[in-house]
């Protein structure tokens, strides 16, 4: 660690974090390393001594005569390490007077502490000595154009790759060949070579995840382009970048020397990295103090890691920082993209987080981000990613949900309250205009000048607005009253579908006027914000002000832009929707225009801009077809014949390892006995296969009503049983189960899918019933009010696909196995039961009663 570091951190910390005496002694080693290692020379020593010279600039030391550092240098040493500084001083000069030192031509200086200076932007340039950028975006933009010949690998090239002396062989030491892998890398490499697109549906075990690295890494590196990898889950996204990619980098680097390793960069939305500049003015202002549970806590510890993290990592995102949140809080290290001063910030470019790995990202072989940032980007008609024409999209079941929210509209009453409360404060830390204000009346020396008017007038409108808010928010919580019982009192969230007949009502009216009162209200912010922000344009010190009053007046746009099309044009491509919450006193309400059709939009905006996307999952076929999924993302629309599909079975024997039950005498779930009969099934089941079980449901009412009667019989068989009752943390859930294989769970949605435990962890998932949309559903409702078939074109085939999701919890690995019961007698008495069966990965399904399923499962279990 640099020693301006572990001085500023010693500054930082009280003595009762960490003694002064300890941290100095830390950073007087460091220092005196730092010195030998990059002894001084002899003057006239010529380039050698610049780039001594060079080294001691980006470590922070005498960094007030560099003009590069200058304006955020600063002298952080507190007078303890001073004392202790003095000390060491003293201690040293008695050593070398009676002869104890080394000789003076090996001795470091003598150490001056008083003299370090601390900043942020020679730490980051330290970090990011060496590190080098290489933007393939001209690549990019030609790539497969008319006159670009791209040199794809061929099918010998993945048959070596995928064969024991290859590629992946040199990846895994006890490799073998799957055949289902191999026939999805081709189909990935034909795909690209023809410029189509592909789905791909991979059951687990095919090893989906090298079956499309391999071909987009041998196709980047033979024609220097980027391809690009999206995922749904952030757990996904890291298994790539800091497991499978590297180890691909390591075994190119091993077998390809002159073509060194495979580049690869993670890439993720604004507020995953830390923010230097806010980091920078924390440091500035000094530790504070939060209280936290009725204790004060210090920033210290959360800011001390902070630094080292920001010394150590290049552009890692904030995931992977362990501190304690409730002291330092994301927004006060993080920045939003329309807060981000950019070309005005001194750490924009390279330094930067965002923009460092941006440009490293423009530089890889491999870009890996999330489904959000890439549908968010297809929203904005690019600008956040590179223009990569070459894209695979995992976990492909939930595009067509993730492109709906970044393609839909809102407008929300608790974002609408906060812009309220900040521009009516008085207090500068929340009132932009106020600090704007008292920043240009102190320049002026208590004068007037063009800047303090125009805040004035900021603040007066500001006042205006937050009134008008406030109506605005009340009228919003009256659509209340068309809350239906029907709906489920037992939920603070209710759906609403807003259809013709609610627009026509004196309530709606009242919504619509209130709405468009504040938007006037809105404009007038808007326009005054303009005029301040161009008035500050040239007044110095003033770059982080001006931003943050812009964003608010992009903000303020989207909701003017929002409130027109949901409360005023009301367009016909949109559902519509009003999202409340039943107490009164919360303002977390909020409109909703949902785009109905994402795959014509995804044709225009995505599908027709690239040259190939392949999209791949472990779900995509309902009653082995692609229809549904094509028709959903809109990669079969326009012209149809670049969309080629490819059905994969696990390479694993799931008819061996998995077995359905189908419980045969359960009654209809809108029956009265259904929920005593799910009770004495799932301890049935439980006792017979001694925990290890997984219970999926779709209602909480529902769930917490079964726990409460099955936990206490379960608890006298030795049996522990755990529920995801509200304000439970998931990830203690999880890890609660990973630790403990006889523990059993009852969950929502939220363990549907994503959710692996391998091996005797989970031996049984049971399924109380099938996970069909809420009729309520505000979604729903439009499209049945628009087509007769809708609940089969859409809500049966979303259940099918969730039901897969819940069966591939079961079998990760090759040796697992397990039970699949699923206790929804309409599998049996409706028509449709037979899509559902045909779906799932297991061809070994019985039908028996409750208690033949239970006897069966525990002669396995003795076996």
């Amino acid at each position: 660690m640099p020693p301006a570091l572990t001085c500023e951190i010693a500054r930082m910390a009280p003595a009762d974090q960490w003694p002064t005496v300890m941290v100095f002694q830390a950073f007087e080693q460091a220092y005196r390393e730092e010195a030998q290692a990059n002894a001084a020379p002899a003057p006239g020593d010529g380039p050698a001594a610049a780039e001594h010279a060079a080294d001691n600039d980006v470590w922070g030391e005498d960094a007030a005569g560099s003009e590069t550092f200058d304006d955020v240098s600063r002298e952080t040493l507190s007078s303890d390490v001073e004392g202790a500084a003095s000390a060491g001083d003293s201690a040293g000069d008695a050593a070398t007077a009676d002869g104890s030192a080394s000789d003076e031509a090996a001795a470091p200086p003598a150490l001056r502490p008083a003299d370090l200076r601390f900043s942020m932007r020679s730490l980051r340039a330290a970090r990011l000595k060496g590190v080098d950028f290489h933007p393939k975006v001209a690549d990019l933009v030609d790539a497969g154009g008319p006159d670009a010949t791209l040199e794809f690998p061929s099918s010998e090239d993945l048959d070596e790759a995928f064969s024991k002396e290859g590629l992946v062989g040199a990846m895994y030491p006890d490799f073998e060949a799957r055949s289902e892998q191999l026939a999805m890398a081709q189909a990935v490499r034909r795909a690209f070579e023809l410029s189509e697109n592909l789905a791909v549906e991979a059951g687990t075990g095919v090893g989906k995840s090298m079956a499309y690295l391999v071909p987009a890494a041998l196709t980047a590196r033979n024609n220097d382009i980027t391809v690009g990898v999206a995922t749904k889950t952030n757990a996904l996204l890291d298994q790539l970048v800091y497991h499978e990619l590297p180890a691909l980098s390591d075994a190119f680097a091993e077998l390809d020397p002159e073509g060194g390793p495979l580049t690869f960069a993670p890439l993720k939305g604004f507020t995953n990295y830390p923010c230097i500049r806010k980091i920078e003015n924390l440091v500035r202002d000094g530790v504070g103090v939060r209280v936290v549970q009725k204790k004060e806590v210090s920033q210290a510890p959360a800011l001390a890691a902070l630094l080292s993290f920001v010394e150590q990592t290049a552009y890692d995102d904030i995931h992977s920082l362990k501190i304690d949140y409730r002291a330092l809080p994301r927004y006060l290290i993080t920045t939003k993209s329309q807060d981000c001063l950019r070309h005005k910030c001194p750490f924009y470019g390279a330094p930067c987080f965002v923009f460092g790995s941006r440009l490293q990202a423009e530089s890889a072989d491999i870009v890996v981000t999330n489904h959000s940032l890439l549908f968010r980007d297809v929203a904005a008609d690019g600008g956040l990613l590179p223009p990569i024409r070459y894209w695979i999209i995992d976990e492909a079941h939930n595009a067509e949900a993730e492109a709906r929210g970044a393609l839909s509209l809102e407008l929300d009453a608790e974002a609408i309250s906060g812009i309220a409360r900040r521009v009516a404060s008085d207090e500068a830390t929340r009132n932009v205009f106020v600090r704007a204000e008292r920043k240009a009346a102190s320049d002026a020396q208590g004068g007037m000048t063009p800047v303090v008017g125009l805040a004035e007038k900021a603040r007066s409108i500001g006042r205006d607005y937050a009134e008008k808010a406030a109506r605005f928010c009340e009228a919003l919580k009256m659509l209340l009253f068309f809350d239906d019982a029907k709906h489920g009192r037992n939920y603070e969230t209710v759906e609403l579908w807003i259809n013709p007949d609610l627009r026509t009502t004196a309530t709606f009216a009242h919504v619509r006027a209130t709405g468009a009162e504040l938007m006037a209200e809105s404009e007038r912010l808007v326009h005054a914000c303009q005029e301040l922000v161009g008035c500050l344009e040239d007044v110095s010190g003033m770059a982080a002000v001006q931003r943050e009053i812009a964003s608010l007046a992009l903000t303020l746009k989207d909701h003017v832009t929002s409130a027109d099309l949901i409360l005023n044009q009301a367009p016909e491509g949109y559902a519509y929707a009003a999202v409340l919450n039943r107490k009164k006193d919360k303002v977390v309400d909020k409109l909703q225009a949902l785009l109905l059709d994402v795959g014509d939009k995804m044709n225009e905006t995505f599908f027709s801009r690239t040259n190939s996307v392949v999209m791949t999952s472990a779900t995509l076929t309902v009653d082995n077809s692609f229809e549904t999924f094509g028709q959903a993302v809109g990669c079969n629309r326009g012209d149809a014949s670049r969309t080629r599909t490819l059905q994969l079975e696990s390479s694993y024997d799931f008819d061996r390892a998995m077995t359905i039950y189908v419980v045969e005498d359960m009654p209809e779930p809108t029956q009265r006995p259904y929920m005593k009969a799910l009770e004495e099934l799932v301890v049935l089941l439980h006792r017979a296969q001694q925990g290890s079980m997984l219970t999926l449901f779709t209602n909480r009412r529902e769930m917490e009503q079964c726990y409460e009667a099955v936990q206490p019989v379960l608890k006298q068989d030795d049996l522990r049983l755990v529920c995801q009752k509200w304000n439970v943390s998931v990830k203690g859930l999880r890890d609660d189960f990973m630790c403990d294989e006889r523990l059993s769970l009852f969950a929502l949605k939220s363990f549907w899918e994503g959710f692996d435990a391998p091996g005797s962890t989970l031996k049984g998932v049971i399924v109380p019933k099938l996970p069909f949309s809420k009729p309520s559903d505000p979604l729903s409702c439009e499209r049945a009010a628009r087509d007769d078939q809708a609940w089969r074109h859409y809500v049966l085939p979303a259940a099918v696909l969730e039901t897969k999701q819940a069966a591939g919890r079961l079998i990760r690995k090759a040796d697992d196995e397990g039970i699949l019961v699923l206790a929804d007698k309409r599998l049996l008495t409706k028509s449709y039961g037979k899509v559902f069966l045909r779906s799932m990965p297991s061809r070994t399904v019985k039908v028996l009663p409750m208690r033949k399923i239970a006897e069966e499962v525990a002669r396995k279990l003795a076996e």
